[in-house]
């Protein structure tokens, strides 16, 4: 919400209307025909007066120094790396497509058509990998939003609040490479079970601190 505040500048030499003469009011003259001429009431006539016009000046207003970024030391740990997720989900979405675009497996009949034929209407191994690892994020890293973000305002140790997040975006970082490079087991089920330690952390110190304030 801007503030306004009201200051006093000084605007051009004017003309008062017992001074002006012909060619003043779209043509009009004045003192008019017959008229007695007004008297000025300033000795030195109005064109030696400078009138004073009120300006407003508006602002934008300053934020404040103590943001939401900052009323927790965790939280833009957290921000940092739930936003770095984010973007690794955009990125799984798009290599779908491009996987699709690839094998010529399309979900849809009207994709399938325009891209060569109705035979094109199916399934692909590929395709239903990328899918898997699509969802499996979708599992994990929704809850850990949720658990992160309460998480941030118990007042965590900052080190160890980091380390809850590091280890989560890197074991979910780690996951998806090795679902689509079709890595050899165990890498993926090892990583997929480091990244939801922070997340079973997270979720009993929320408990714990609710059931103490019940």
């Amino acid at each position: 919400m801007s503030s306004g505040r009201g200051a006093w500048g000084r605007g051009k030499r004017r003309r008062g209307p017992c001074c002006r003469g012909r060619g003043a009011g779209r043509g009009r003259r004045w003192p008019q025909k017959g008229s007695p001429r007004p008297l000025c009431a300033f000795p030195e006539g109005c064109s030696s007066v400078e009138l004073i016009t009120p300006t407003v000046e508006l602002r934008w207003p300053e934020m404040p120094a103590h943001s939401l970024a900052m009323s927790s030391p965790a939280l833009p740990a957290f921000l940092l790396c739930s936003t770095l997720l984010v973007i690794k989900m955009y990125v799984v979405a798009i290599i779908t497509g491009q996987v699709r675009l690839r094998k010529k497996a399309f979900a849809n009949p009207e994709d399938a058509l325009r891209h060569g034929g109705p035979q094109y209407c199916r399934s692909d191994p590929d395709v239903e990998r990328c899918l898997r690892a699509h969802r499996n994020d979708m599992e994990t890293i929704y809850p850990f939003l949720f658990l992160g973000f309460v998480y941030s305002f118990l007042g965590p140790n900052p080190f160890v609040a980091w380390m809850h997040f590091l280890v989560f975006l890197l074991g979910r970082v780690v996951h998806t490479v090795a679902y689509l490079g079709k890595l050899r087991a165990p890498i993926r089920s090892v990583t997929y079970t480091l990244a939801q330690l922070p997340c079973a952390s997270m979720a009993l110190q929320i408990l714990w601190e609710a059931a103490r304030h019940l």
